[in-house]
């Protein structure tokens, strides 16, 4: 029975567990917290640049492929008015006599 006792207290001795070291266990979670935050912040900012970069390319693309559109808009330029010809009442005698007719 004696040797059952001391066994057990051997036993017990030996598999003491040394307890890790407080300031180890703050600084790796912290690390690990910061390490997770980072990750987080970087995938948020990546997504808002493809985003933005997804408007400019887009806006560039609509620009090239309407680039034809606007030359069918112009419009021709206004044509000159044509010269007027002289008043020819008054001038003729078949005019004047149809009128005195009348």
């Amino acid at each position: 029975m004696r040797s059952i006792g001391l066994f057990i207290i051997i036993f017990f001795c030996s598999c003491s567990a040394e307890l890790p070291d407080e300031q180890q266990l703050t600084d790796e979670f912290y690390q690990q917290h910061l390490k997770a935050l980072k990750k987080k912040i970087y995938n948020r900012c990546r997504d808002d640049q493809i985003a933005k970069a997804n408007i400019k390319v887009d806006s560039i693309v609509h620009r090239l492929l309407n680039a034809d559109l606007h030359d069918t808009l112009n419009f021709p330029a206004r044509p000159m008015k044509p010269t007027r010809p002289e008043n020819i009442i008054g001038t003729v005698k078949k005019f004047e006599v149809e009128a005195k007719e009348e």
